[in-house]
């Protein structure tokens, strides 16, 4: 059994890797997440495993917080993505209405994933980073500033794959 840590929310927790001749699965315990794969199953394989579970979790969370965030901003977003991105927390095609989320975002704190929804959405009224985007962003999420830095402050992944 390999043990890793990964954060999950904001919290870490302790990876525990089970073979078995069973279906892939994934069990979220109190401070364990237990991944169940086929025994020999490549690293790469449990990457993907791993990668579709937060992707669930994600479109678990992020429609409730757009249907929280689209009457207070008075936009619609018409799509939401989410993607591996290396460098940013998210995007938005303001032309679409569309906005493209990090699925990392899923080790952060559920309040920092509200913050960058937010930030995106408001990219639909504002396209830049200008002063009327960052005015609506101090009246809408006046503590952005701090979750901005908290975002980029938190580790970003846990324990590498190849790690052991």
């Amino acid at each position: 059994m390999e043990r890793e840590s990964h954060y999950l929310w904001g919290r870490r927790y302790l990876l525990s890797v089970r073979q078995e001749d069973a279906k892939p699965s994934i069990k979220l315990g109190h401070r364990r997440i237990t991944l169940t794969v086929r025994p020999g199953s490549r690293q790469s394989k449990r990457e993907a495993i791993m990668h579709a579970w937060h992707k669930s979790l994600l479109h678990d969370t992020v429609p409730a917080l757009i249907r929280k965030w689209e009457p207070r901003l008075g936009v619609k977003v018409n799509h939401y993505f989410l993607q591996r991105m290396k460098t940013k927390w998210g995007g938005c095609n303001h032309q679409a209405r569309n906005i493209r989320l990090n699925t990392e975002l899923v080790k952060k704190p559920k309040d920092l994933l509200e913050y960058v929804v937010v930030h995106e959405m408001i990219h639909l009224i504002a396209p830049t980073h200008s002063e009327h985007f960052l005015a609506l962003m101090s009246k809408h999420y006046p503590a952005w500033r701090e979750a901005r830095d908290g975002l980029n402050e938190l580790p970003l992944a846990a324990a590498a794959w190849d790690r052991h």
